[in-house]
C-alpha cells in the first residue's frame, strides 16, 4: 500500500485484522478532535527541545566571533566561518533530510540527526584551532540541518490533518525563540564562563532529549521503506546548488557588494546546478529529493512563497536591529540582545494565537493579518532617530515578532493538507530550503542597502538604519499578499468524519 493512501472497505468481513476494522465512535472522535493530548505534547516536546538546540547554535557564536579571533589569532574573515560553515552544512543535509525520513522513519532520523549534532558540538567545544574548529562546526551543522525538517515532517504526520495547525504552532515557538536566544546565551557564557561552553552546553541537553526519546516517541509507523532509492544526481545537483546560493548571499550580506567575482561565481554556479535539478527531477525514474511536481499544486506553492518572504523578513529584522542599536546607539552586543526579548515573547504568542484559531479561520486570514501587523512594527523603526525611547522600538519590535507567530503556523500547516501525509517529508525540506534561501536573500538585500545609504562615512546615522526598514516593509507586504491568495476561504472547515470501514492515515498508535 501506498505510503498514506487510505484503504476502504466495500463488504462486511468477519476475517478482517483488528486494525483493519470499522473505526469506533472513539477512534472517529480521536481522528477529527484538534486537541493536543499529554502523549503527543510529551512527544512534541522532546522532539522541539532538539530543534531550540539547533536554531540556538544558528546565532550563538556571533556574539563570540571576537573572542574567538583573539584566541586563536585569526582574522575576523577566517572566524566569520565558523558561523557560515554551519550555516552551509546546514544547506547541504535539509534536502537529505525529506528521503531520510522516508527510507529510515522520523525516529530512527531524529536520534541520528541529534547524535550527530552532539557530537560534532563536543569536538567543537575542546577545538584546538580556527580551522578545526570550523570543521567540526560542518559536523554540527550536518546534523543541524536535519533536524529542523524531520521534526516539522514527524510532528505534522503525527498530529494528523485536524490536528496540524496546532502542531505547527507548537514548532514556531523554538522557531521565533531559538535566533533571539541564541546571542544573548552565547554573551553570557563567553563572559562568565569560556568561549567553548557555547559548544559544550549542548552535551547534557541533547543527552537528556535522548534519553526522553527512548521512552516518549513513538516507534516509526512504517519502519522505513527500504525500497527508496537515494536520489544521488538529485543530492548532488540540489544540495550544493542551494549552498552555493546561500555561500553567495552571506558573502554579499558581509562585503555590501553583490558584484563581486566570488558573489557573481557563486550565484552562476548555483543556478545553474538547481536548473540541472529540475532538468534531472522532471525525467528521473527515481523518487526525486524534491518533487517540483508538488508546486503545481497552488495552495502548496503560495505556502512556500509565502515562507520565503517570512524568512526574509524575519533574518533581517535580526540582522538590521542590533546593528542599529550597537553602532547609531553604541549599546554593548548583550544590552542589544536583551532588547530583542519581545519580539521572541511576543512571536510565541502569536504562534499560540495561531494555533488556537486553526479550527476557525485559515491561513489566508491569519498569515495575511500576521504580515501587515509585521510591516506595521517595521514602518516605525522606518522612523527611527539617535535617541528613539527604546520602550517604544521594544513595542515596535514586538510587534514584528507577534505578525511573524501569527503567520508561521498556519502557512506551515496548509502547505501540509496541500499536499497530503505521504509528500509530508519532502514538502518539508522544500519548505526549509526556501525559507532558509529567503533568509539569506533578505539579509543580503538589506546589508547592501545599508551600505549604500552609510556610504564612505565613517560614523553610523540612524536615519540611515530607518531607512533600510523599507527593504523589510517591502518584504512583509509580499508575504501578506502571497498569503491572500492562498486557495480556499478565510473561514476554516469543520474536520469531516471518514467513511465507515477507511482506515485512519494518521492511527491512533502514533499519537500516543
Amino acid at each position: 500500500m501506498t505510503r498514506g493512501t487510505p484503504e476502504s472497505s466495500t463488504a462486511p468481513d468477519t476475517t478482517t485484522e483488528p486494525s483493519q476494522t470499522a473505526p469506533t465512535a472513539a477512534e472517529t472522535a480521536a481522528a477529527t478532535s484538534d486537541k493536543l493530548d499529554p502523549a503527543f505534547l510529551r512527544m512534541a516536546g522532546v522532539l522541539l527541545l532538539a530543534l531550540l538546540m539547533a536554531l540556538l547554535d544558528e546565532t550563538i557564536v556571533n556574539v563570540g566571533v571576537k573572542t574567538l579571533s583573539g584566541e586563536f589569532g585569526s582574522p575576523l574573515a577566517t572566524v566569520q566561518w565558523v558561523t557560515a560553515g554551519y550555516l552551509l552544512a546546514v544547506a547541504v543535509a535539509t534536502p537529505f533530510a525529506g528521503w531520510a525520513v522516508d527510507r529510515f522513519g522520523g525516529r530512527t532520523m531524529w536520534i541520528a540527526a541529534v547524535s550527530l549534532f552532539v557530537f560534532g558540538s563536543l569536538l567543537s567545544g575542546f577545538a584546538w584551532s580556527i580551522e578545526s574548529l570550523i570543521v567540526f562546526r560542518v559536523i554540527q551543522g550536518l546534523g543541524g540541518g536535519m533536524i529542523v525538517p524531520v521534526v516539522q515532517s514527524v510532528l505534522a504526520t503525527t498530529a494528523g490533518p485536524a490536528r496540524v495547525a496546532k502542531a505547527m504552532a507548537l514548532i514556531s515557538l523554538p522557531l521565533t525563540l531559538g535566533p533571539i536566544l541564541g546571542p544573548i546565551l552565547g554573551g553570557v557564557l563567553v563572559d562568565a564562563v569560556s568561549w567553548r561552553w557555547m559548544f559544550l552546553i549542548n552535551l547534557p541537553i541533547g543527552l537528556i532529549a535522548l534519553l526522553l526519546a527512548l521512552r516518549t516517541l513513538p516507534a516509526d509507523q512504517h519502519a522505513g521503506r527500504p525500497e527508496e532509492r537515494l536520489d544521488v544526481l538529485g543530492l548532488v545537483l540540489l544540495s550544493p546548488g542551494f549552498a552555493a546560493l546561500v555561500y553567495g548571499f552571506t558573502t554579499a550580506a558581509h562585503s555590501g557588494d553583490a558584484s563581486s567575482p566570488k558573489v557573481l561565481v557563486a550565484f552562476v554556479g548555483g543556478a545553474l546546478l538547481l536548473v540541472g535539478y529540475v532538468v534531472h527531477a522532471l525525467r528521473t525514474s527515481v523518487t526525486p529529493l524534491i518533487d517540483l511536481r508538488m508546486f503545481s499544486k497552488r495552495g502548496f506553492t503560495m505556502a512556500v512563497i509565502t515562507m520565503f518572504f517570512v524568512g526574509a523578513v524575519a533574518n533581517t529584522l535580526l540582522f538590521l536591529t542590533p546593528l542599529y542599536y550597537q553602532q547609531s546607539r553604541d549599546f554593548s552586543a548583550l544590552h542589544a540582545g536583551l532588547l530583542l526579548i519581545p519580539s521572541g515573547f511576543l512571536g510565541a504568542a502569536g504562534a499560540i494565537t495561531s494555533g488556537k484559531t486553526g479550527n476557525k479561520v485559515t491561513a489566508r486570514l491569519t498569515s495575511t493579518v500576521g504580515m501587515l501587523v509585521t510591516a506595521l512594527g517595521a514602518l516605525a523603526f522606518s522612523q527611527i532617530g539617535s535617541d528613539t525611547n527604546t520602550a517604544l522600538l521594544s513595542v515596535a519590535l514586538g510587534l514584528t515578532g507577534y505578525g511573524i507567530g501569527l503567520t508561521a503556523p498556519g502557512t506551515m500547516a496548509f502547505m501540509y493538507k496541500a499536499v497530503g501525509e505521504a509528500s509530508a517529508p519532502r514538502a518539508t525540506s522544500a519548505l526549509f530550503i526556501f525559507n532558509q534561501i529567503g533568509g539569506a536573500l533578505g539579509i543580503a538585500a538589506i546589508a547592501i542597502t545599508l551600505q549604500e545609504r552609510l556610504g564612505s562615512a565613517d560614523d553610523h546615522p540612524a536615519a540611515a538604519y530607518g531607512g533600510s526598514y523599507w527593504v523589510i516593509i517591502a518584504f512583509s507586504v509580499i508575504a501578506a499578499l502571497s498569503a491572500l491568495v492562498l486557495p480556499g476561504s478565510f473561514r476554516a472547515e469543520a474536520p469531516t468524519e471518514r467513511p465507515t470501514g477507511e482506515k485512519d492515515p494518521f492511527p491512533e498508535s502514533t499519537r500516543a
